[in-house]
């Protein structure tokens, strides 16, 4: 599990190590990971193996401190008994969300989630809106376009009602895997993680549709995002360096790292992306998700980015979801908060 596989890294003697992309930056400035740029040459692997948004998941600054292994941005699956047009944006739900009420008023478009995966729907807010919230190593959510924006979600629940109010941990997930009742709402769409591919396929079979992120805002773009294999900064032996760059060499050959893609995941290699198009019914998801690789943005590379994250994880996201009567200044204060949060965590850098 992902807190285990840190902590024991932290604390043992591994050579190499599986880091999302939103924590090499912290690892890098605390020195425990190396660049792979020697290891790489070894290998015969080169940055242009990998798509754009590829190097850009493996790299601080402008050095490759890890190998891209994949991107897992926010994707959309949905019911295809309940939606019969794959929903492209914002009105194409409003539209969807007015049939199913009509039908049944414990049938949603989709659904906010209180807790969980909202660091995804927090910064895919902030690219839609080609908003930076990466300032001087911290992040600065007070921006009052950003809180036009995160408004949004709130009247996605409390003006325009597309999703129920209130759904709790992995909410987005756990409402599109119920069965509307007196006692439960059920969602048609959801904007979750790939991780829960097995799930809504078992559940769905050949009725669950997989989309690209609609555009909910502004601009077209998605985020999440991305696993990296990092070498530890200890390894000093070469002959440990020498099987490393062999490792390497034997992961990034396409018959081996499809391996990873028919999981779910989508690999940023794009010769395992080549052998995934020609064969998208074993590899579904990731083909359906190499298709907005394009329009990834990155997470920002700042120090401990998922601490100074976290006032806006468990408290401002719930907020948004749960509290009718919250207002663009008393978001703006929550911001300030959050903000003030993030720069004492850079700060300790």
């Amino acid at each position: 599990q992902e807190k285990d596989h840190y902590t024991k890294f932290k604390s043992g003697k591994y050579d190499l190590v599986v880091i999302h992309e939103a924590s090499l930056r912290t690892y890098q400035s605390d020195q425990m990971i190396q660049p792979v740029t020697d290891y790489m040459k070894q290998a015969k692997i080169k940055e242009d193996d990998f798509l754009t948004s590829g190097v850009d998941s493996a790299k601080v600054g402008n050095k490759m401190y890890a190998l891209p292994l994949d991107i897992h941005p926010l994707t959309m699956f949905y019911n295809k008994n309940l939606v019969k047009s794959m929903p492209k944006t914002y009105a194409d739900l409003a539209q969807l969300n007015e049939q199913l009420q009509k039908k049944d008023d414990h049938l949603y478009a989709f659904g906010l989630p209180s807790s969980g995966l909202t660091p995804f729907y927090l910064t895919v807010a902030a690219a839609q809106n080609d908003i930076q919230l990466e300032r001087d190593g911290y992040l600065d959510f007070a921006q009052p376009a950003y809180a036009d924006a995160l408004m949004k979600y709130h009247d996605m629940v409390f003006v325009d009602q597309i999703s129920p109010k209130k759904l709790g941990l992995d909410g987005e997930f756990q409402s599109f895997m119920k069965t509307a009742s007196n006692n439960a709402n059920q969602t048609a769409v959801s904007f979750t993680g790939p991780w829960y591919y097995s799930a809504v396929k078992d559940k769905y079979k050949d009725q669950l549709g997989i989309g690209p992120m609609p555009l909910l805002f502004k601009s077209k773009a998605t985020t999440g995002n991305a696993h990296t294999i990092a070498v530890s900064s200890s390894v000093q032996d070469q002959e440990v360096k020498k099987g490393i760059s062999s490792f390497f060499n034997y992961l990034y050959t396409p018959k081996h790292l499809a391996n990873w893609a028919e999981s779910g995941q989508t690999p940023s290699h794009k010769e395992t992306l080549k052998l995934i198009s020609e064969d998208p019914s074993r590899y579904a998801l990731a083909a359906e998700n190499q298709k907005q690789l394009k329009d990834y943005v990155r997470a920002p590379r700042v120090y401990q980015f998922d601490e100074q994250m976290r006032y806006m994880n468990e408290v401002v996201f719930a907020k948004l979801t749960s509290d009718r009567n919250l207002t663009k200044d008393a978001l703006m204060t929550e911001l300030k908060k959050a903000t003030q949060h993030a720069q004492e965590i850079a700060q300790s850098k």
